[in-house]
């Protein structure tokens, strides 16, 4: 919770930054056929059990019920929208995060993910845009450590799903800056160890608090 707290305040601060800097922003919202690509870059804040407890065995090994113990992260991405109607917008989005454990920075829980959303904007009348979103994507899990100056990894791929909502502020007509809030559930994490599938986490779940810029791509007239 004190993780989430930190973020949910963050997230508040660039709110007021954005409304004060957005207080006589020409007011546009989206059209029909207008595309807009955006790039994002903020926090990650580990859930389940990417955040849970590390648990051993009694000779020493992870177990099917471990945690990994993460602390708060970063990532990045970028997305593309291409608006169906003024309130519907079909696009791409691709995203970066990495984690180290809290209690040893060696271990690092790093993630790639790219696919598919839907976005619905709720209509203000106002250079304000808040927006609802949910997608599906691929998940490139990666779990790595150091020991005595070796590097090992495990590696697994999923398909997942997130979703969240956002804000954004016209400032310009191209030109709109923001901050989103999004739930990734990226499935187990099952790497391949000597050939055989093995689960060594039961899930893989990681909140994501950015902020946003946008820019709008002109409709060919």
């Amino acid at each position: 919770m004190r993780k989430l707290g930190i973020a949910v305040t963050a997230i508040a601060c660039l709110m007021v930054a954005a409304v004060t800097f957005a207080a006589d922003a020409p007011v546009a919202g989206p059209a029909k056929g207008q595309m807009e690509i955006g790039l994002m870059g903020g926090m990650a804040v580990p859930s389940g059990k990417l955040a849970a407890d590390v648990e051993l065995d009694a000779d020493g090994y992870l177990t099917a019920e471990t945690g990994v113990k993460m602390k708060l992260g970063f990532g990045g991405g970028l997305y593309f929208d291409y608006f169906v109607t003024p309130m519907f917008a079909i696009g791409l989005d691709g995203g970066y995060v990495t984690m180290a454990n809290q209690d040893d920075s060696a271990i690092k829980a790093n993630t790639m993910q790219y696919g598919i959303h839907g976005k619905y904007v709720i209509p203000t009348g106002g250079p304000l845009v808040p927006y609802l979103q949910i997608g599906c994507a691929g998940y490139g899990q990666k779990l790595e450590d150091k020991v005595d100056g070796i590097a090992e990894s495990f590696s697994g791929n999923k398909f997942g799903f997130n979703g969240g909502v956002g804000v954004g502020f016209k400032v310009s007509p191209a030109v709109a800056i923001g901050v989103n809030g999004f739930y990734h559930m990226a499935g187990k994490f099952e790497p391949e160890v000597d050939g055989t599938k093995v689960e060594l986490l039961k899930d893989w779940n990681y909140m994501t608090f950015n902020a946003v810029v946008t820019f709008t791509i002109p409709k060919a007239k």
